[in-house]
């Protein structure tokens, strides 16, 4: 698994389509060995940024277009396993990107990364807790002021675990680190959101025994200090994934426990006011198991999530989305990602435009990597109003690719009326722009072009559906 990279250009697969508006489209990122995408936001220019790992085990940041083509790659090595699980685009349209340091040794750290809006490192700062290992899960930016980081801690192998908490100024400036010893059993912090205007709170999974453990919730202010603490139970294995701070000034929790009815791992929600106390809880399930690893508020006071669940075989995980009412009743479900490999999805975040973008994990037609999925307020990615759903993957097919500049264009016959085909540069340049007949097939002469790497577009019936060639002549 271990592999260095060697790709040079990427055969990222993907499609495209623009409704109402909406650039959606769902694709695979292996540019330079991208292998998962952890967490990603939408940017300042309505592309998007996202963070994650390489198959070298690099931390890696991939910049994407509004289209979903990729701008830049970079990738941030240390002395053995790194990677990275949050970023967040600064005032100055800069990057703040939260890693791991040497995961594969004893004594990891938590890894903090500024970059300008390039991609290029301006500062490095590594932290720990203590003498072991220190692992990162979450971070979050306050008022662009304060920078709380949280996971858990670990004093020597094989022993129980402690949830952390390291708080920056934004120039990296170390302002305080704590572990929390809770519990003998361990506690597991996995995600932390700011809480107001004054700390943050940290959601956790907290041990009652050696087999079991409970929701937690930890609230410190700005220095780590405990404010209050509160537990929930519903089963013997219960774990809070995510928290956010809501409109209402309380806490939205989600989480994984165990059903009894399904025998299975479910997801769970609770729903608390500012201090914690339980105004709600919602167990979401079906037949199989789900995990949930990211939730956010919507703009309608709703809630939106993402994770994974296994296919009916219980070998492979699909990418799971769950829209909620404000009360945590179910509105629409989606599954993304082939049946025959495994699929995650690690991050969601509603867009200006109310859809939404996920970053995952995954294979989609062969090729493995990222997995960036951009959907519409309805979780769709393609499908236009009226029209009924089909493979959109074979919609258009572009061949030979690479080709030395003559390429044969195949479309489906639902697409084909006045249908423009564009190709651009890397630099999304329009560099070539004509009309097509009527043909189902047709021949696209670029030769003309200097060798490299293009996408080309197919836009028809309001929808855009993009592809990448490479021009080798």
């Amino acid at each position: 698994m271990h592999r260095k990279f060697f790709l040079l250009f990427s055969a990222a697969i993907f499609f495209t389509n623009n409704t109402f508006g909406q650039n959606n489209f769902e694709l695979i990122v292996d540019t330079l060995g991208t292998a998962s995408a952890e967490c990603i936001q939408e940017t300042f220019d309505g592309g998007y940024v996202f963070c994650g790992t390489n198959i070298s085990n690099d931390a890696i940041v991939v910049k994407l277009d509004s289209l979903g083509i990729v701008e830049w790659t970079k990738s941030f090595v240390g002395p053995s396993l790194e990677g990275a699980n949050y970023i967040e685009q600064t005032p100055d349209s800069g990057y703040i990107v939260n890693a791991v340091y040497d995961i594969g040794g004893p004594f990891a750290k938590n890894w903090l990364l500024k970059l300008n809006s390039s991609g290029d490192t301006i500062w490095t700062k590594t932290n720990s807790v203590g003498t072991g290992a220190t692992i990162p899960q979450g971070m979050a930016n306050l008022n662009n002021s304060v920078i709380g980081l949280t996971g858990y801690f670990q004093p020597q192998p094989n022993t129980g675990l402690s949830a952390y908490f390291i708080s920056t100024l934004t120039n990296g400036y170390l302002l305080s680190s704590k572990f929390y010893n809770t519990s003998p059993f361990g506690t597991e912090a996995y995600a932390i959101c700011e809480a107001g205007n004054n700390g943050f709170i940290i959601s956790a999974a907290y041990g009652t025994s050696n087999l079991s453990s409970d929701f937690y919730l930890l609230r410190v202010n700005t220095f780590g200090d405990t404010l209050w603490t509160k537990t929930y139970n519903y089963s013997n294995s219960d774990a809070g994934r995510d928290v956010k701070h809501t409109d209402d000034n309380g806490f939205i929790i989600s989480g994984t426990v165990w059903n009894n009815t399904t025998n299975a791992s479910n997801i769970y929600l609770i729903k608390t006011d500012s201090i914690g106390d339980t105004l709600w809880t919602k167990l979401l399930y079906n037949t199989e198991s789900q995990n949930v690893y990211s939730i956010q508020q919507t703009i309608d006071g709703g809630y939106i999530m993402v994770g994974l669940e296994p296919n009916s075989l219980g070998l492979f995980g699909v990418i799971y989305v769950i829209r909620t009412d404000t009360a945590g009743d179910t509105l629409w479900t989606k599954n993304f990602g082939e049946q025959i490999t495994n699929n995650v999805g690690f991050y969601i975040m509603q867009t200006n435009d109310e859809g939404y973008i996920i970053s995952g994990a995954g294979s989609l037609n062969g090729v493995a990597g990222a997995y960036i999925i951009k959907i519409d307020s309805l979780g769709n990615v393609s499908t236009p109003v009226g029209v009924p759903e089909i493979n959109q993957m074979d919609l258009f097919t572009i061949y030979p690719n690479p080709s030395n500049g003559v390429f044969t264009l195949e479309i489906d016959k639902r697409l084909h009326d006045d249908a423009i085909f564009e190709a651009y540069s890397i630099n999304h340049q329009l560099v070539h722009s004509c009309k097509l007949d009527s043909k189902s097939k047709e021949q696209i002469d670029l030769s003309f072009l200097p060798k490299g790497v293009y996408v080309v577009r197919l836009v028809t019936n309001g929808n855009s559906l993009t592809k990448k060639i490479l021009l080798t002549n």
